[in-house]
């Protein structure tokens, strides 16, 4: 995981296998809202920050495109849209299905036809249970399960003919693991997030897609 949680005393620390976004990290802003990351070879990613499309953010995702949103972005390779965890916990299937289509005519808006489109499915939920009284997430098998069929959907049947639409499937990497392993991932994070080695696979599936 790099200088993230790279100490061996911390590698099985709670806040490193399930939260680690609150580690110090060089160079990286972990509360930035917006995040330039300029690489060695002249190309740049750059990260948005949103808590998925939920009226939890502020200010709200869609200020994001703003009117000099094309030229500050110019015309990015593939942008990579990794909504559904909070969607799932904090919205209703109205309200998110509504939003989705917002983003879609955002992106139509905004990025150029040659912008690859990759989603990022909500990871797999397996069977624990959330005891923040106060955020009261609501989360279940086939909630997420429903969550993602419909971000996938909506975007192959606008897109499809219009531009590449990858599905990057976050929730079959650990549904594929036996029963037992994958409750054991997801028992021991209260938030109902997979441990830290599993988002290292999931990370690696990208880049063997954006690379091959």
């Amino acid at each position: 995981m790099g200088s993230w949680c790279s100490d061996p005393s911390e590698v099985n620390n709670i806040f490193c296998k399930c939260s680690d976004n609150a580690e110090i990290f060089s160079g990286y802003n972990t509360l930035s809202a917006v995040t330039p990351i300029h690489l060695t070879n002249g190309s740049q990613i750059t990260l948005f920050k949103w808590g998925g499309l939920t009226a939890l953010n502020n200010p709200p995702w869609a200020d994001t495109f703003t009117p000099d949103f094309q030229q500050n972005m110019g015309s990015p390779s593939v942008a990579i849209f990794g909504l559904l965890n909070w969607d799932v916990a904090y919205s209703s299937r109205t309200f998110f299905a509504q939003e989705v289509g917002k983003l879609i005519d955002l992106i139509e808006q905004n990025y150029p036809a040659s912008t690859d489109i990759i989603i990022r499915t909500g990871q797999y939920y397996c069977c624990t249970h959330d005891h923040d009284a106060y955020w009261k997430r609501k989360f279940s098998r086939l909630r997420t399960e429903y969550f993602n069929t419909y971000i996938v959907d909506a975007f192959e049947d606008r897109f499809a003919t219009q531009r590449k639409i990858s599905i990057w499937d976050v929730a079959q990497i650990s549904k594929d693991r036996p029963y037992l392993f994958r409750e054991e991932q997801t028992k021991s994070c209260a938030p109902n997030h997979v441990s830290s080695d599993i988002i290292d696979t999931e990370n690696q599936v990208l880049i063997n897609h954006l690379c091959n």
